[in-house]
């Protein structure tokens, strides 16, 4: 029934694109019908689950009112559309765009979906293995999913911190929650909408690319740049690489815990200071909410690109509700939509001496876009962003050590080099719209947005989204300029290629290397596994645990259930305060009569004992355990206390 549903709500955003683009390239229909089927799929349930909670009622009525708008919306095209004996006879004709744009999303979501399978909760004799760059967010993510399905709150709170709302832009993980929740697999429902949206943000990069390039080969390199964007971090790995153990240096790339050309902070006694993280592997392989974020933010763009710069100006209104969505899928992306808006808004009225109907273009993308986000932040987003961590000035805060302008170059390559140059080539629409790239990373250089510096690479990948517009258009202009030289131009292209994307190139070999069996990372073995069947069979959906705060927690990433308190790695940096709690488990792990004062105060149902809290507490009680409380679980390295 999950996949039914699934694919039921890709068939809406389809007929709803067409009702939109009815006049845009069948590709280009497909493309923006997935992502709004996925928007939909995220949001509809919403209104209703505050009323009712996450269950079937608020699905069921949240694909009520998907049907019902599109029907409203039908009515108010019809008018509009091509006539249907025409549009059944007419036959969809691949052009040279059409090809290029299939070949490269097929192979870039072709790799994707390999290495998603083999990091997703990969089963080797009973046992759940992942990949290196999943290993952490991914059991964030999976808690989550499973919290929200199986205890049907909402808002949801966390399953790692119970009592404190979720303040987490979680509508990419709902989205599984609500396959899972129909009958998905865990497995099937975290991969499927991670698939489509792998081909969707694929293609969005191309679409939206072509239409501010005109060409092919333009669209062509700004793809390849964005997704093997690496700069200079493959010299590390080379270096010393003739002398003896030169080439141990270099093998390191395949086989050491996150020391890849792209993410690559400590080298030994010094700090390398790579950080440019590679876009698919560090960035939508394992994080779900960029991922999903990046799919619908390219939408966005795309739609107001074509109202500000091609007159579409009926197009302005859609990119405002869709983007008024962004918050709660991801609220980067609003930033990055926010701040591009305001840079065009300027241009447009410059451009039209503040006319009136400029003016009310705007309105009708401003207001919705504003209007639809204001809850979201209050709901969610305030509460997380008034921790003094976050929002805080802080100049050159991504760059650790080194020099301002060495940093950006070793660490962004040859298209940080050319930056200036393409600039000046660039005819003055292209500078406009890279003009909003430009505020974006001058914002990202002056405020940190999150607990950790780290974090703003997320505006920074949104700026360098405009800097490879920039960059392909000079490289092909150059590439044109240099015809009489056509063995040369070769050459220089392919060393420029090779410049450009070798560090990405092996650090997605590694992410391919760490997936396969030998090479992955074991996340639950057979007894987490078995446990985790146990509990959700036989206890309480808002059950709470005792267990150690290991971020791959087999009850709260597996069963959904509540644990007093999770990994300071996920915790942190929203801004939860887990230290009391930590402490508090800790001594009711290792001395009785404090065991015995909380599980009365907080009302703990289980006790979870496996090698994780035996190797971290010293001094366990397992013994008090024993003589007091029944053992309702024991396989292996595992025991489930009842201690209700």
């Amino acid at each position: 029934m999950g996949y039914v549903l699934f694919l039921f709500y890709i068939l809406l955003g389809v007929i709803n694109a067409y009702l939109l683009l009815s006049r845009e390239k069948p590709t280009r229909i497909l493309w923006a019908g997935g992502v709004a089927g996925l928007i939909f799929l995220m949001w509809s349930h919403v209104p209703f689950s505050f009323l009712f909670g996450f269950g079937i009622l608020s699905h069921v009525l949240g694909l009520i009112l998907v049907i019902v708008w599109t029907v409203v919306f039908y009515v108010i095209k019809r008018r509009h559309l091509p006539r249907l004996r025409g549009l059944l006879h007419r036959r969809w004709k691949p052009d040279k765009e059409d090809v290029f744009l299939l070949a490269a999303v097929f192979v870039m979501s072709l790799y994707c979906i390999v290495c998603l399978y083999s990091h997703t909760l990969y089963e080797i004799d009973g046992a759940y293995y992942t990949g290196q760059c999943t290993y952490g967010d991914m059991n964030f993510h999976l808690g989550i999913i499973t919290s929200i399905k199986e205890q049907g709150s909402f808002p949801p709170d966390y399953n790692i911190f119970p009592g404190q709302r979720l303040d987490y832009y979680f509508l990419s993980d709902s989205v599984s929650s609500s396959l899972y929740l129909f009958g998905c697999s865990l497995k099937a429902a975290y991969m499927l909408p991670m698939i489509f949206a792998f081909m969707l943000t694929f293609a969005g990069l191309w679409h939206l690319a072509y239409a501010v390039l005109k060409r092919v080969g333009k669209t062509l390199t700004a793809f390849i740049l964005f997704f093997f964007n690496g700069g200079f971090g493959l010299m590390y790995f080379l270096d010393g690489l003739k002398a003896e153990g030169g080439a141990e240096n270099f093998n390191r790339i395949f086989t050491a815990y996150y020391e890849t050309p792209t993410n690559y902070v400590n080298s030994g006694s010094r700090l390398s200071n790579i950080c440019w993280t590679n876009t698919v592997v560090d960035m939508m392989l394992p994080q779900r909410a960029t991922l999903f974020g990046w799919m619908s933010v390219f939408l966005v763009l795309y739609l107001l690109y074509l109202a500000v710069f091609e007159d579409r100006s009926e197009l302005f209104l859609a990119a405002g509700i869709l983007g008024g969505l962004l918050p709660m899928i991801q609220t980067y992306s609003y930033f990055t939509l926010g701040i591009t808006a305001l840079v065009w808004l300027i241009h447009s009225c410059v451009r039209n001496r503040f006319g009136k109907k400029t003016l009310l273009s705007w309105l009708k993308f401003g207001l919705p876009a504003v209007i639809l986000a204001i809850p979201q932040f209050y709901i969610w987003i305030f509460g997380a962003v008034s921790e003094e961590r976050f929002l805080r000035f802080e100049f050159n805060a991504y760059n650790a050590t080194d020099h301002w302008l060495w940093f950006w170059v070793k660490n962004v390559g040859i298209v940080f080099i050319l930056l200036l140059p393409a600039f000046l080539n660039a005819g003055r629409r292209l500078k406009i719209v890279h003009a909003a790239g430009a505020l974006i990373f001058v914002i990202s250089e002056f405020i940190v947005f999150q607990t950790f510096a780290y974090d703003n690479n997320k505006l920074y990948l949104m700026w360098y989204l405009f800097a490879v517009l920039l960059v392909a258009d000079f490289l092909v202009d150059c590439y044109d300029k240099l015809r009489s030289m056509k063995a040369a131009r070769i050459v220089i292209t392919a060393m420029l290629l090779i410049a450009c994307t070798a560090s990405a190139f092996f650090t997605m070999i590694r992410e391919y290397n760490s997936g396969r069996e030998g090479s992955n990372y074991m996340l639950y073995n057979k007894d987490h596994i078995a446990s985790a069947e146990y509990i959700r069979e036989n206890t309480e959906p808002d059950a709470l645990f005792l267990t150690y705060n290991n971020h791959n927690n087999t009850v709260a990433c597996l069963t959904g259930r509540n644990i007093f308190t999770g990994s300071g790695t996920f915790l942190y940096s929203h801004g939860v305060d887990y230290n009391g709690r930590a402490e508090i488990v800790k001594s009711m792990f290792t001395d009785a009569a404090a065991f015995e004062k909380y599980r009365a105060e907080y009302g703990f149902d289980y006790i979870y004992l496996s090698s994780y809290e035996r190797s971290n507490y010293t001094g366990l009680i397992e013994d008090y355990f024993e003589e007091r409380f029944p053992v309702v679980f024991e396989q292996g390295e595992v025991k489930i206390y009842d201690i209700r």
